[in-house]
């Protein structure tokens, strides 16, 4: 590998020397320099001087174009114990008690994670050096309510105990990355393994004649069978041991669920994704595995693949861009659908050829998110969802739907009737509880659009975990809502929520005559809580079931909403026929995809900003008729070339 500075190119030695070097005359005293991932970690015995000023290493970063990130030297830091209290010393003197504080240890990167609750107006850069300076161990602050997710403790519970294997891990996750590149041809290839003429399984492989990158590896949760449920992946010859990376759009379980399979068969390479990405595909995954046992069907891996994942996990920021292998770069995006979904844009060959991917992505402000990014200097390729892609799928303002909602709950609320909202734990959750929290707590004298004061809230299934990720992790966020959080003004932790914490809490809420509104996972009702409150409240016409996310063919969730009036249920062993007497209501509007129009307007935005330049979209995540007709309006309409993948087939595209 070589390095390109000043016209020059260095060797990794000359690189690190000079870096090194660099390193002394900013005051800064290095003991080691080693590949962590894409970057370089650059270990040091004092770590506050780069707290104090962090721009010494931004401009070290910005001259040699790499990714650095400082260390402190593991034979400095102080023990973990006595770092503990020392921490909590310092923060006693600002006035902090120790009940307000969760800490966690981070041994592969030399950090501690510091969880304060109920705590604002801190001076953290300060807090940081003096805690640097003092232990030797480079501080994270975060915010939480309630206590730390066990998600997130069984992560870093993993870094502290593969702190020497994970080292291991990056260093060589680096050597690959900065191989010498041995074919630089221009061929650059797209396949689809699954999720094109279909929602579900996404898993896209993009291929030069240096690299090979896998966009998503998901699970089909409503497939027929085996062969639809993973993605084909027995159609490439040796791609795990040819796959330089995986990037991770975001959480859900259809682009994210299958990755651990991948780490069962072997894969040892790294896997790109946000920072919250990582705790909320966790929950998910683990909740996915527990339903699937739970439903007599057996897991295709286990917790230790899991925890293979976890290991490998390489964690980045909206607009951080980083190396993947030789010739491609990454930079990830905000996507807009759901906490930390990104857009992943690849830049190949120094800018030869661009193309990004939307995974899901919503281009259009909601409750908790503002619209997907679309500013890109170049684009040639777009590959894009196309989930709500006909032409039909033209949905409601965001306030009219709104409207309807509040106004259906209050009819509800008038009847002494329950709504079951079936949701996916992350995203559609949340953003309908941020919309209750907002006409609950509604203050304008003048509109009579508010839900009642008193109405019990009660949620199910991985909502309360993720709901606390949310919080952790606001920063990703509406800046409004970031800052609510911070505030008592929180839609995930008031006086309204009910967490539902086990059987006997799920049975008080279905027989409770208070009227309320459960949220209850799972969002297409293919298993999972949601189902016990279908069962006990189906058969009133005072209650009524409310769908707001997609409800994919063959699921039972599409069975209700078009129509069903009698369905067969495996509950508890056995299959139960259950009579829907319940009303039943969708609301598309709350979404957190493009409608027709937004998917359109996306195309159309980078149209006009890039020009010809911007020659092709390839469509995917969508049903087969949907992606025909968005197809065909964009290329009669638009005038750029758009076609829906096929499966297995591969697309040459061209510069």
């Amino acid at each position: 590998m070589s390095v390109t500075k000043d016209n020059k190119k260095l060797s990794v030695q000359e690189l690190t020397l000079q870096i090194y070097l660099r390193l002394q005359q900013e005051g800064v005293t290095p003991t080691k320099i080693e590949y962590e991932g894409p970057a370089l970690a650059i270990f040091t015995k004092n770590p506050e001087v780069l707290i104090e000023d962090p721009a010494k290493i931004s401009r070290i970063a910005t001259d040699y174009k790499r990714r650095l990130v400082f260390r402190s030297s593991p034979n400095y830091r102080m023990d973990a114990s006595q770092a503990r209290e020392k921490i909590l010393d310092i923060l006693a003197n600002e006035g902090i008690n120790r009940e307000q504080v969760k800490i966690f240890f981070d041994s592969l990167r030399g950090e501690v994670h510091i969880f304060l609750s109920g705590v604002n107006g801190l001076d953290f850069r300060k807090l940081s050096y003096l805690i640097a300076k003092e232990t030797k161990w480079i501080p994270k602050f975060r915010s939480y309510y309630s206590d730390v997710p066990d998600v997130l403790r069984d992560i870093y519970s993993s870094y502290r105990k593969n702190g020497t294997k994970g080292r291991r891990i990056l260093s060589r996750i680096g050597e690959r990355i900065f191989r010498e590149p041995v074919r630089m041809s221009r061929d650059i290839r797209i396949m689809g393994l699954g999720g094109v003429q279909e929602v579900g399984r996404s898993a896209i492989v993009l291929e030069t004649s240096e690299s090979k990158v896998l966009i998503d590896f998901g699970v089909k949760v409503n497939a027929d069978g085996l062969l639809d449920y993973v993605p084909r992946i027995d159609a490439v010859d040796h791609l795990i041991n040819d796959l330089d990376a995986i990037i991770l759009t975001h959480a859900h379980l259809d682009h994210s669920g299958m990755i651990p399979l991948l780490y069962k068969y072997g894969y040892r390479g790294p896997v790109y994704m946000t920072e919250p990405t990582l705790p909320l595909s966790v929950l998910l995954i683990k909740d996915f595995m527990e339903i699937s046992r739970k439903n007599g069907f057996p897991s295709l891996y286990n917790m230790n693949d899991v925890k293979e994942m976890i290991r490998h996990s390489i964690l980045l920021r909206y607009k951080q861009v980083t190396d993947v292998s030789p010739d491609i770069k990454l930079t990830f995006y905000n996507a807009g659908h759901i906490l930390g979904s990104a857009m992943p844009h690849i830049h190949i060959r120094e800018g030869v050829y661009n193309i990004l991917f939307t995974g899901d992505f919503k281009f259009g402000r909601t409750r908790l998110l503002e619209t997907a990014h679309s500013d890109f200097a170049r684009v040639e390729t777009l590959v894009m969802e196309s989930t709500y892609g006909a032409d039909t799928d033209k949905l409601p303002s965001r306030p009219e739907v709104e409207r309807r909602f509040v106004e259906f709950v209050n009819k509800v609320y008038a009847q002494k009737g329950k709504i079951l909202i079936p949701t996916p734990g992350v995203g559609r959750s949340q953003e309908m509880l941020a919309v209750i929290h907002h006409y609950m707590k509604r203050v304008d004298p003048d509109s009579k659009l508010k839900i009642p004061s008193d109405m019990k809230i009660y949620i199910d299934g991985m909502i309360d975990e993720a709901n606390k990720l949310h919080h952790i992790y606001s920063e990703y966020l509406r800046s409004d809502i970031h800052a609510a959080l911070r505030s008592d003004d929180n839609p995930f932790n008031n006086e309204n929520i009910i967490p539902i914490t086990n059987s006997s809490r799920r049975a008080e809420a279905i027989e409770d005559e208070d009227p309320a509104i459960i949220l209850s996972t799972s969002g297409m009702m293919q298993g999972g809580p949601v189902i016990e409150y279908f069962i006990h409240l189906a058969n009133s016409e005072r209650n009524a079931i409310v769908f707001v996310s997609y409800q994919a063919p063959n699921t039972l969730g599409r069975k209700i909403v078009d129509g069903a009036k009698k369905v067969d249920i495996l509950y508890e062993g056995r299959i139960k026929t259950v009579d829907i007497s319940m009303q039943v209501v969708k609301f598309d509007g709350f979404t957190g995809h493009s409608d027709r129009n937004q998917l359109v307007g996306f195309v159309s935005r980078l149209r006009s900003k890039l020009g010809k330049t911007f020659r092709n979209v390839y469509l995917v995540h969508g049903e087969p008729s949907k992606i025909d007709s968005l197809s065909r309006f964009l290329t009669r309409r638009v005038g750029i070339h758009s076609e829906g993948l096929r499966l297995l087939s591969t697309v040459l595209l061209k510069e």
